[in-house]
């Protein structure tokens, strides 16, 4: 007979563990957010890996044999349900059926594992990267453009992880954190690279869009975006801030406005 099983401990394990089995590409940052709710959870890498192919594999990889499998994401519900049932009713017989099934299917995931294993390492080994940094004050409810929260020590932190780019001239590896939209990424890439990297106004997105300006673009994201945050005086700081920023670099747009 074996343990049971905590559901709640298991629902986001089993959620995330469920985007390797959806009929579409995983990009670096869902591998990314998989590892950050491992390391959110009771259970260690090897645990989670258990999890998988006891759990979840046995109700989902029959998805990635189906030509019309889904992709856009399993039913919360649904899922859940499949997976307390099967571990409901599983005995010795039930392992043994999945282990020659695993043995069989596993190498339709197994790159899959290799980059999350390398991103949870990477995340476990620099736990002051920019991004996890980010995530770290999304978390606690630190959000760009309350500048009243700029002497806060996590503040701080996040600006100088950021000038630390800026002083070992590593502009392309900085301002392609610009791509990342989770923990408002890119909304703190881009305030960072106009407000502290004193960028003339004429450096290109080398490798991101080479005949796009840097301050313009990140001008633009922020402004396309900032309607949507929660707090008004974010809202009214950063519009005030647009207002300034267009000002000085002539943009020739209004602050929430369209844009070109």
């Amino acid at each position: 007979m074996t343990d049971p099983v905590n559901i709640e401990q298991r629902r986001p394990i089993w959620l995330a563990l469920s985007e390797f089995y959806l009929d579409t590409e995983l990009q670096d940052s869902d591998f990314r957010q998989i590892a950050f709710t491992i390391l959110d959870s009771p259970y260690s890498l090897d645990e989670v890996k258990s999890i998988n192919k006891y759990e979840v594999f046995p109700v989902l990889q029959s998805n990635l044999l189906n030509p019309a499998g889904a992709w856009a994401g399993f039913d919360e519900a649904w899922l859940i349900e499949k997976i307390t049932s099967r571990i409901d009713k599983r005995d010795k017989f039930n392992f043994i059926g999945i282990e020659i099934d695993y043995q069989t299917f596993k190498w339709m995931c197994e790159d899959y594992w290799k980059k999350l294993e390398k991103i949870y390492n990477d995340i476990k080994i620099n736990p002051d990267t920019f991004v996890i940094t980010c995530r770290t004050a999304f978390v606690n409810n630190l959000v760009p453009f309350l500048f009243d929260n700029a002497t806060l020590p996590l503040y701080k932190k996040l600006e100088q992880i950021a000038l630390d780019f800026k002083q070992k001239r590593q502009l392309r590896p900085f301002y392609e954190h610009l791509q990342e939209g989770q923990y408002y990424i890119n909304l703190w890439t881009a305030y960072f690279l106009i407000e502290k990297f004193e960028l003339t106004g004429t450096e290109k997105l080398i490798g991101l869009n080479e005949s796009e300006f840097i301050i313009e673009h990140c001008y633009r994201l922020i402004e396309r975006q900032f309607h949507g945050f929660k707090d008004k005086k974010q809202i009214k700081n950063c519009s005030l801030w647009l207002e300034a920023k267009k000002a000085t670099y002539n943009f020739g747009i209004a602050a929430g406005g369209s844009g070109r």
